[in-house]
């Protein structure tokens, strides 16, 4: 079983690791993303319930476990966050989104060199990126207001 989850967990974890950024970059730049939100969510959610499954099957790794849900719930929190204009989401959103692309960069590190400094450096190389990010949210220059996203015809 645990051969058979291999395949799609990393494939899964590539499309991520791939998607997150063009998403960015598709909202930074006003487009639709509703195509690439939905990409980005399905990759990590396949990545965190074939972690788990993983995480069951493999001796010794049941303490991965959390880590699973955590990266997804953080995905679908930081995309619930936005679209259900959560108060103070503009705050919240990076740390969500952040944390959970953060997740899949850690575990793509972790699992190709085996070194335990890659459980921390991917996590403070992700804080600069992600205050910037607060900074444009609260500036209000990525669409911020909650109002406009209510009245938007573009789907997000």
């Amino acid at each position: 079983m645990r051969d058979a989850l291999l395949l799609p967990h990393v494939a899964a974890g590539t499309a991520g690791l791939l998607l997150g950024p063009l998403w960015l970059a598709a909202r930074l730049r006003g487009l639709p993303d509703r195509g690439l939100a939905g990409a980005y969510q399905l990759a990590v959610a396949v990545v965190a319930v074939s972690g788990a499954v993983l995480a069951l099957v493999a001796p010794g790794l049941a303490w991965l476990l959390p880590v699973a849900g955590l990266t997804g719930g953080l995905a679908v929190a930081g995309a619930l966050a936005r679209r259900r204009a959560w108060p103070h989401w503009p705050t919240l959103q990076p740390h969500l989104l952040g944390g959970s692309y953060t997740a899949l960069v850690t575990g793509a590190l972790v699992a190709s060199t085996g070194n335990p400094v890659w459980w921390v450096l991917p996590a403070l190389a992700a804080q600069p990126p992600i205050a910037v990010a607060k900074r444009r949210l609260r500036a209000g220059s990525v669409e911020a207001s909650p109002a406009h996203l209510r009245r938007s015809t573009t789907p997000r």
